[in-house]
């Protein structure tokens, strides 16, 4: 064997992590289009003109009823794929209402939910790739866990994530979501390590950070937005690229 196994075989029986976990909606994957423009593209492409301000209202709108339910205690939504759509149908069909176009039989919100989950609709953020090429050198085994429906895999291979992923964890096709500890188990379960050999990363504080401290990993929040955010006790970065050198840090004693 060659003198690169060897020294890779030495770093990853030394170091802290040997696994990574991801999030992907807005860890690794961006919408190229968000669910306004969605809506103002059906809403132009039926004659129908809307004013700016009354689509963002009627978007904040329909975040408000995403977050109630998202938060609600012993939400079951993102454990199956049909509670999933149910909620996007339900979102879509408020926030055309609230823009005066009723779709009592969510014919409209249909169209506007396959254009948002189509695979052409998502992008990677830049240096994701590279990071994952990188990380996956050095060794470590790499994995997805997101609250999703199961369609995402067709995501995944469409945007090229597939090949540097050793497992896929998927909310909707395994009947467990974030942040349960049952969720989180299963990623452990998939990364064949103990839970302080892997490092979840992901941009919900909520949903990754606490979610993956249930089950004793530690985790990064990313946030490719450069929002504010309060005194945390958990490290953030900007960009994915950063990410193998504050794994690094994280690994020293």
């Amino acid at each position: 064997m060659s003198y690169g196994y060897w020294y890779a075989a030495a770093m990853f029986a030394t170091r802290r992590y040997n696994a990574i976990s991801f999030d992907v909606g807005y860890t690794l994957i961006d919408a190229i289009q968000d669910h306004p423009a969605i809506v103002n593209g059906l809403l132009t492409e039926l004659g129908v003109g809307v004013a700016p301000a009354a689509l963002s209202a009627a978007y904040r709108h329909a975040e408000q009823l995403f977050l109630t339910d998202y938060f609600r205690p012993l939400n079951d939504t993102w454990e199956a794929d049909e509670r999933i759509h149910k909620l996007y149908h339900r979102y879509y069909v408020q926030f055309l209402g609230d823009l005066g176009l009723a779709d009592e039989v969510e014919q409209h919100a249909l169209r506007i939910v396959q254009r948002y989950l189509d695979p052409a609709n998502w992008r990677v953020f830049p240096t994701v790739l590279e990071t994952l090429a990188l990380l996956q050198e050095q060794g470590y085994r790499i994995g997805v866990a997101s609250d999703w429906g199961s369609g995402l895999t067709r995501i995944l291979h469409a945007l090229g994530l597939s090949r540097y992923l050793d497992w896929a964890l998927v909310s909707g096709a395994i009947g467990f979501a974030k942040p349960s500890p049952q969720f989180y188990r299963l990623v452990l379960q998939r990364a064949s390590v103990a839970s302080s050999q892997v490092v979840h990363v992901g941009d919900s504080y909520y949903a990754d950070v606490r979610g993956a401290r249930t089950v004793g990993m530690d985790a990064v929040l990313v946030d490719w937005r450069h929002r504010a955010w309060p005194p945390l006790d958990v490290p953030l970065i900007r960009d994915l690229a950063e990410l193998p050198q504050l794994l690094e840090q994280m690994g020293k004693p």
